[in-house]
This record gives structure tokens, C-alpha cells and sequence, in this order.
């Protein structure tokens, strides 16, 4: 608070220039700040939606070319159950002889590079039953003993002849070679492929022939080294030269494939959004790990089932962000200066002939009152100056005429005290005539003299704009009787009023005008049975009046035009206005007139009076 304060003391007591520099650096810097702001937002998430996307497209085709390598090897395996040659090899290998092993594994080891030595990815194949391993044992050696012991044949056996692949695992582990742990080897991780082989023949005769049922079923085994399936992602990681980028395949366990910290292949240990990437099958998220948010972009392969994903750092995804902020900073830079100097510019053209006017205002206190400003140009400035000069001539004119002003005022007011006396004049008058009129035996005009002179004492005692509902009709009972007088009785006059209403205020004399027009304009022709009703109502959003004359009506290019406002007549448009002005636009005046002749003006008055309409009229 004492900042603020402190601020608000300086911005007080500062040089105008000096307020209108800092403000317009102020503004052009706020704006800067948006279009930086915005124009950073609108970066960095196309930016993050080109990541997003990229990532998307290497996982999907990574897996792509995975199940599309996967999907030949299982095709393959497929027609090796029933080829003649390996179950004429197998059925007649002798287990107990070492030869016939050595001549069955030459022709075994013939036919799967048949089937799989066209594949250069795959590191090897065998075929291995409980007493001896065939294949090409250049590479790698699988003990049958240590493999009939080990998870992939139990998973062989499960899948009961279908090919399944097992994650990545440790060779050592795996087939209980305790001996070579702790020493570095080609193939210590490895990812296989094992199927359980039905073998089958069918001879010339068409006749069906299987191995022994007390005979162990042979099984295929097919290995990769973890990093074929890892060059994949390492490609794509040192083309982007994104940093903080990993990658992986885990399967359903949690069984950690491939990964780009290659400690984690072979183990159990998954991430925590896994669950959720398997019930979408595809697609990215952004989750927080380690404090940090985490674009994820995830495929689950078809051929295995298992779920790749690339995940990468959110700021290390907006990294070229960083150029846009340089590019922002040195634009403001510029841009503040170029207003700067822009602002200077504009405040002494502002402020001097502000000046001026300072300099004039001084002579003034001193009691020159005839000081002239140069007048250049018409904007606000210029026009301000002519004002000035035409006040300053105009306060000397006011100092002599103020002398002869307070008379003036004084004469007013005499003249407004006899004016007050004039209604009191008359309607003492209109009393006098009122008993001459008696005194002669005239009661049709002692009558007349009476109602008018009540009338008169109506009006002038009420200052207000509004009055009693019964008092205006009373009013304008008198008035139609006069009329009436007039015209020799020929016109009828019917009130049919709500009597609840009779108390509400109302504008006064609001209906005399349309019963005037009614008789002088729509019934003056008429020698009899004239008439004139005038209604009363609360309806569902105001209180309505109505008066409705049998009269010749009025046209409709008249009614037109005094509903435009091209006609107007003096009464109806007072009483409209003073409606609108009492209880606002909704309200007011419709005017009707049929084909037949006769009129209806129809009054429709809010129940109170508007809080705002009646400020204005005061």
C-alpha cells in the first residue's frame, strides 16, 4: 500500500510530457506483451501438435514394419508342422545315437534355413527336443536341458502349437547358465519366438501318420537381439536430435522389450500410464513424471500385442520456442524506443499550446482580461484556444452586465408574484358572473360560470403533474358539460371506469384532449345522437383508458400520418409525451378508426410512475 501511495504521489506531481511518455511506452509495451504472449501460446502448441503428430508416425511405423516381419515369421512357422522332410527327420533320429543326431541335425538345421536363413534379422533358429538342440549353432547354443526347464517352453506349451513370443529376457537367466552371468556376451538379452510343432505326415497312400503320443513334441525356437528392434527408434532419436527423448516396447505384464536405457530390457519395471495406453490401443497423452510433463505418443502391435511408445519432455518438445523469445525481446526493445521517441514528439505538440494557455490564465489573475492566443489549426487543441479566447472576452462583458443582471432578477420576481395573482383574479371574476347569472334567473349559465370556475380552481391548486384518477374525471365532467351546453345536448357522453382505479394517480387532464377532438372534429356535423364513451381497466401489464367516439372517423392516410408523426396535433402529442416522460417508452397512445366511421383512442399507463422518468421530468 505505501507503493502504491508513493506511485500515485509521483504520477500526481509529474510534468504532463512526462506522463504522456511513460503512459504511451506503458500501453505499446502491454500490447507487445499480448500479441507476444498470444503469438508464444499459438507457437508452442502447433509446435507441440507437430511433436505430438511426428512421434505418432514413428511409433505407428516402427510397428508397422515389426508386425510386417512378425507376420511372415509366424506365416512361415506355420507350414514347417507339416512339411514331409522334418517329420521324416525327427521321426527317425535315433536319441541314443550320436550319429544319426549329428546327420538329423545337418538336415534339420538345411531346413530352417529353408524357411528362415533368407531373414538376416533373425540371430537364430533351432529346433530342440529334450535330448538334443538342432540348428546352426555358430552364434549362440541352447541346452535342451536348461530349455525344458524354462519359461518359453512353458509358454510354448500354453499356446498348444500357436507361435507366441516371449519379451525380452536374460539368455543366462533363462535357460539357468549361472556360469556366464557377469560377463558380456552377444546375445546375454534376447526377445524369442516359441511354437510347440505338431508334426504330421501324409504318405502316398494317403494315409496319416503323427509322432507317438509318449514323445516329447519338438519346438521351434526363433531369437532376435534386442537391438534390431531398438535400431528402429535410434534411428529416428539421431535424426531429431531431440533431447530427453526415450523410447521403448513393454507387453501386458509390464515386461520391459526393448528401451532406450537398455538396463530397463528385460525387466518388470512399467510405467504408471501403461494401463491406460492398453485400453486405448493408440494414440498420445501428456502426463506428469517426476514433476516434470511428459509427451507420450503409443501403439500396441498387432502381431504381439505388446505397446510401443516415444516419450519426450514437453520443454525439450518447445526447445525452439527459445529463438521466438530472443526474436520478442529485441522487438520490444525496438518498439520502445521507436515509441519513445514518438511519445516525445506527440507531447510537445500537445503540450505547447497547453503552455500558452497557462501563460494566458496568468495574466488573467492579474486582471488582463483582454489576452489573445495565437488560433492554429481546428483539432480539439485549436478549438480549446478559440474558447478560451471567446470566454476570456466574454467574462469582461459579464463583470459590467452583472450590475444590471441583479436588477433584472429583482424585476423578475415582482413580475412573477403579480403573475400569481392573475388565476385568483379570474376566478373571483368567474364567481361574480356566477351570481349575476343567478340573480337574472340564467341557471343554464350560472351553471357553466360555476363548472368553469371550479375548474380553474382545480388547475391552479395542483402544481404537481399527476393527480387522483376521480379528480380528472371530475374535471372532465365539467368540461363536457360545457360542451354539452354547446351543443345543445346532441351528444351523450357514457363513462364506464373501474371504480378500484378511481384513487391512482394519473397525468393530469390526460383524456380532455381526445374528448375534445372527439366532439369538435368527430360528432360537430352530427345534429343527434352523438356519443362518447370513455372506459377504464386494469389489464394483464398496464392500466388501459379508452375514449371512443360513432363519429366520421378519421382517414387512413391522416391516421398514417399523425402515427408517423408527419401530422402532429398539439394535444394528443402533449399527452403522449408526457406519458412516455412519466412511465417510460413502453407506454403511450394507439389510435384507431374504422371503415364505417367512429374513433378509438386507445391509453395504456404503467401502474407507477418510472424512478427514471421522473427524474427526468424534474
Amino acid at each position: 500500500m505505501r507503493m502504491l501511495r508513493f506511485l500515485s504521489h509521483l504520477a500526481a506531481n509529474a510534468k504532463f510530457r512526462l506522463k504522456l511518455i511513460v503512459s504511451y511506452c506503458l500501453l505499446v509495451t502491454f500490447i507487445i506483451l499480448i500479441l507476444g504472449f498470444a503469438y508464444h501460446q499459438i507457437s508452442a502448441r502447433n509446435m507441440l501438435r507437430n511433436v505430438q503428430e511426428s512421434l505418432g508416425n514413428i511409433v505407428l511405423n516402427n510397428n508397422q514394419l515389426l508386425d510386417e516381419k512378425l507376420r511372415d515369421i509366424h506365416a512361415k512357422s506355420e507350414v514347417l508342422p507339416i512339411d514331409n522332410d522334418l517329420y521324416e527327420v525327427i521321426a527317425k533320429v535315433d536319441p541314443h545315437d550320436n550319429e544319426s543326431q549329428l546327420k538329423a541335425d545337418r538336415r534339420i538345421t538345411a531346413i530352417l534355413f529353408q524357411y528362415f536363413g533368407g531373414d538376416a534379422d533373425i540371430y537364430s533358429s533351432f529346433i530342440l527336443t529334450p535330448e538334443y538342440t538342432y540348428g546352426n549353432a555358430e552364434r549362440m547354443y541352447v541346452p535342451p536341458e536348461g530349455f525344458f526347464r524354462s519359461d518359453l517352453y512353458r509358454a510354448s506349451i500354453i499356446y498348444q502349437g500357436d507361435l507366441v513370443w516371449v519379451p525380452t529376457y536374460s539368455f543366462a537367466d533363462a535357460f539357468g547358465e549361472h556360469e556366464m552371468t557377469g560377463f558380456p556376451y552377444e546375445y546375454e538379452k534376447l526377445m524369442s519366438g516359441v511354437k510347440e510343432l505338431n508334426l504330421t505326415y501324409i504318405d502316398e497312400q494317403g494315409v496319416f501318420h503323427s509322432l507317438p503320443p509318449d514323445r516329447t513334441r519338438p519346438v521351434l525356437m526363433l531369437s532376435f537381439r534386442t537391438d534390431y528392434v531398438e535400431k528402429l527408434f535410434a534411428d529416428y532419436v539421431h535424426r531429431s536430435k531431440l533431447q530427453g527423448l526415450t523410447y521403448g516396447i513393454i507387453d501386458y505384464s509390464g515386461s520391459v522389450v526393448v528401451a532406450s536405457d537398455a538396463k530397463l530390457a528385460g525387466t518388470r519395471q512399467a510405467p504408471a500410464w501403461l494401463k491406460e495406453a492398453f485400453e486405448m490401443k493408440q494414440g498420445s497423452f501428456q502426463k506428469v513424471i517426476d514433476g516434470r510433463k511428459r509427451l507420450i505418443a503409443f501403439h500396441q502391435m498387432e502381431s504381439t500385442g505388446w505397446m510401443s511408445y516415444i516419450e519426450i519432455p514437453v520443454e525439450d518438445a518447445l526447445q525452439g520456442l527459445e529463438s521466438i523469445r530472443s526474436y520478442s525481446v529485441l522487438f520490444l526493445a525496438a518498439m520502445l524506443l521507436v515509441s519513445a521517441l514518438l511519445a516525445y514528439m506527440l507531447s510537445i505538440y500537445i503540450t505547447k499550446p497547453i503552455i500558452r494557455i497557462k501563460k494566458a490564465i496568468k495574466m488573467m489573475e492579474r486582471g488582463n482580461f483582454r489576452v489573445r492566443i495565437p488560433e492554429h489549426g481546428r483539432d480539439e487543441l485549436g478549438e480549446l484556444i478559440r474558447m478560451f479566447n471567446q470566454m476570456n472576452g466574454q467574462i469582461h462583458a459579464l463583470i459590467e452586465e452583472n450590475y444590471a443582471s441583479r436588477l433584472r432578477e429583482k424585476e423578475s420576481e415582482l413580475m412573477a408574484l403579480n403573475l400569481q395573482l392573475n388565476p385568483h383574479f379570474l376566478y373571483n371574476t368567474l364567481t361574480t358572473l356566477y351570481w349575476i347569472a343567478v340573480e337574472n334567473n340564467q341557471h343554464e349559465m350560472s351553471r357553466i360560470m360555476l363548472n368553469l370556475a371550479e375548474m380553474l380552481q382545480t388547475s391552479t391548486r395542483n402544481k404537481n403533474e399527476t393527480w387522483p384518477l376521480a379528480t380528472d374525471l371530475d374535471w372532465l365532467n365539467k368540461y363536457v358539460y360545457i360542451m354539452s351546453s354547446r351543443y345543445e345536448n346532441m351528444i351523450e357522453t357514457r363513462m364506464e371506469v373501474d371504480e378500484t382505479l378511481l384513487g391512482m394517480e394519473v397525468p393530469k387532464l390526460f383524456l380532455q384532449p381526445f374528448v375534445e377532438n372527439a366532439i369538435i372534429h368527430g360528432l360537430a356535423e352530427r345534429e343527434s345522437g352523438g356519443i362518447i364513451v370513455i372506459k377504464g381497466w386494469s389489464g394483464p401489464d398496464a392500466i388501459c383508458f379508452s375514449v371512443e367516439d360513432n363519429g366520421c372517423g378519421i382517414s387512413k392516410e391522416r391516421l398514417d400520418k399523425l402515427k408517423s408523426g408527419e401530422v402532429r396535433s398539439t394535444g394528443m402529442a402533449n399527452v403522449e409525451k408526457r406519458i412516455k416522460l412519466l412511465y417510460g417508452p413502453l407506454y403511450g397512445l394507439d389510435i384507431q378508426s374504422g371503415k364505417e366511421g367512429g374513433t378509438r383512442v386507445l391509453i395504456r399507463l404503467g401502474r407507477h410512475p418510472d424512478p427514471g422518468s421522473a427524474t427526468q421530468v424534474s
